[in-house]
């Protein structure tokens, strides 16, 4: 899928390193949340360093400069994956995004004012801030770096499994160990950057479990620059706190995208041990939330749900919602591809497996051909079928079985019409 927006600069073009600084949990800036670690400048980190030192920092001078080259920068391989399989990537949205909020001439010029060495003298523009890994949920693609639930579990996994899911499980248990997350305890430093701050993003960990997000937004409307910062949050749906959303009216506007993957027992299976009745009383308040806050629905889509997407869409559209989703999405839900662990992946699925999950997903876009998310269903389709993983589902078996038994739940019963064709 071609990027028509800012071509002419370049075709591999990303507006991200010109405006936007990521953060993993632990402190390792990012290109954008979806991008792979500096591998080449893994001693960046907020805990060392301050954000200004980062945004001229090598690693992001050089991203600047290969993307004007036109070359594929190794971060950013799962867009370049996904636009293979058709998929609206992560970085075509965002180049969509600020084109329509800051115009191609305000982008174009920010790139012309790009030194020889890859320097920008503008600060950051957009944030996006994984506040570590304090979480209340377990879910089944996170990894302790992700969750602080999985940091006392990390072993039991280890020990109830082998090859390709120990050693991912041993080297994220390492990662956690060997990571430090009391940069969280410094957001501070972002205060001075409001002023030209118009969009921040939070994640985590859950963001709304924590005390220090709510003290930093505090923050942010006391110095008078809330009015125009756009907020989104990516929160797992079972916190909804007063305080935060009071404080949210204060905002320009604030995205709330729900981690949802599907419904009921099946997402609790997958988000552990969320209560489902929590996630519909999140998504009744902010279904009649001010008009300044707006809900939407973020699944993850891999090889546990992915035979499900479908029903979880018709379950949506049952509801009726007045806000949530419609704004852009028709009422559904957005879809994110899991790319790792590769044993997660739709990709590892058997292609008899395959060919049920492509057939529910040419139906149902058969049945709602207006709804402009049904384009999205077949892409993701598209993108399980463009490459046989299907040796790593032994993994997969193996992980959940682990997952099962440590938990005392029962896979094969909660999802028994994708469990049965398991062979």
């Amino acid at each position: 899928m071609p990027d028509e927006t800012l071509k002419e600069i370049s075709n591999t073009f990303c507006v991200l390193p010109w405006t936007h600084m990521a953060t993993f949990t632990n402190g390792t800036p990012l290109l954008c949340c979806v991008a792979q670690p500096p591998e080449a400048y893994t001693n960046l980190n907020l805990n060392e360093q301050s954000i200004q030192e980062i945004w001229n920092s090598n690693y992001w001078k050089q991203a600047r400069k290969s993307m004007l080259k036109g070359q594929k920068l190794q971060p950013c391989l799962h867009c370049n994956k996904e636009e293979e399989a058709g998929i609206r990537s992560h970085r075509i949205n965002e180049n969509n995004l600020w084109t329509k909020k800051l115009g191609k001439d305000y982008i174009i010029n920010l790139v012309n004012e790009t030194k020889e060495d890859g320097t920008l003298d503008q600060d950051v523009i957009t944030l996006d801030l994984r506040l570590g890994n304090t979480c209340n949920l377990q879910c089944v693609m996170c990894r302790p770096m992700d969750s602080s639930k999985w940091t006392a579990d990390a072993q039991k996994i280890i020990d109830a499994t082998s090859g390709e899911v120990r050693q991912d499980w041993e080297w994220k248990k390492r990662d956690v160990s060997n990571s430090n997350f009391d940069w969280v305890e410094n957001l501070d430093q972002f205060i001075p950057l409001l002023s030209n701050i118009k969009h921040i993003i939070f994640a985590g960990g859950e963001p709304l479990y924590l005390k220090v997000h709510t003290e930093f937004l505090k923050q942010c409307v006391a110095s008078g620059e809330a009015h125009h910062i756009e907020l989104r949050y990516h929160t797992n749906g079972t916190l909804m706190p007063d305080e935060v959303l009071e404080l949210w009216t204060k905002f320009k506007f604030v995205e709330v995208m729900l981690s949802i993957d599907c419904y009921e027992d099946k997402n609790t299976w997958i988000r552990y041990p969320s209560n489902w009745q929590d996630i519909e009383n999140t998504l009744s308040i902010l279904d009649n939330a001010p008009d300044n806050i707006y809900g939407k629905i973020l699944c993850t889509v891999q090889a546990i749900n992915i035979f499900y997407i479908t029903d979880f869409a018709e379950w949506l559209l049952s509801k009726k919602f007045k806000k949530i989703g419609q704004l852009d999405h028709d009422g559904l839900f957005h879809p994110g591809t899991l790319h790792f662990p590769n044993y997660l992946c739709s990709k590892v699925l058997p292609k008899h497996v395959k060919k049920l999950v492509t057939k529910k997903i040419e139906n149902f876009a058969n049945k709602y051909p207006t709804n402009k998310q049904t384009k999205e269903l077949l892409n993701t389709a598209n993108f399980m079928n463009s490459e046989d993983w299907s040796d790593k589902f032994n993994s997969l078996q193996q992980y959940i079985k682990s997952i099962d038994n440590m938990r005392q739940t029962n896979f094969p019963q909660i999802f028994k019409e994708l469990y049965v064709n398991f062979r």
